[in-house]
C-alpha cells in the first residue's frame, strides 16, 4: 500500500467496521492497538471482502425494494408490470434516491445541513 489510509476518506459504515475491528484487535492484544493500526490492518486485510459483502447486501435490499414497488405498481395499474418497468418507475419516481438517502444503505451517511 503506497498511501497511508485516512479515516476521513471512508464511509460511515466503513468507519464503524474499522472501530469494530479495532475492538477485536485490542481484545486479542490485551491492549489498545490504536486507530491507525486498526485502520491499516482493516484496509490491508479485510476491506476488499467487507466491501464486496456490503455491496451484495445493499444490492439484495435494493432488489427487495424494487419487488415491493412492482407489487404496488401492478396493483395500481391492474396488471403485472414486470420487473424492468417497476425498476424504471422506482428510479424515475424518486423512490430509488429516497431509499438510498433516507431509508437505505446510505441513510446515516448524510450530514444535516
Amino acid at each position: 500500500m503506497n498511501k497511508k489510509p485516512k479515516l476521513d476518506e471512508l464511509s460511515f459504515d466503513e468507519i464503524n467496521a474499522v472501530l469494530v475491528h479495532k475492538w477485536f484487535l485490542s481484545e486479542q492484544a490485551r491492549r489498545d492497538v490504536g486507530i491507525d493500526s486498526a485502520l491499516y490492518d482493516w484496509i490491508s486485510n479485510h476491506s476488499v471482502q467487507w466491501r464486496a459483502k456490503k455491496m451484495k447486501e445493499d444490492s439484495e435490499k435494493q432488489r427487495e425494494e424494487i419487488f415491493k414497488h412492482k407489487w404496488f405498481l401492478s396493483q395500481k395499474l391492474g396488471y403485472d408490470v414486470g420487473v424492468q418497468q417497476a425498476a424504471l418507475d422506482w428510479i424515475k419516481s424518486g423512490y430509488a434516491e429516497h431509499w438510498r438517502n433516507k431509508t437505505g444503505p446510505y441513510a446515516d451517511n448524510k450530514e444535516e445541513k
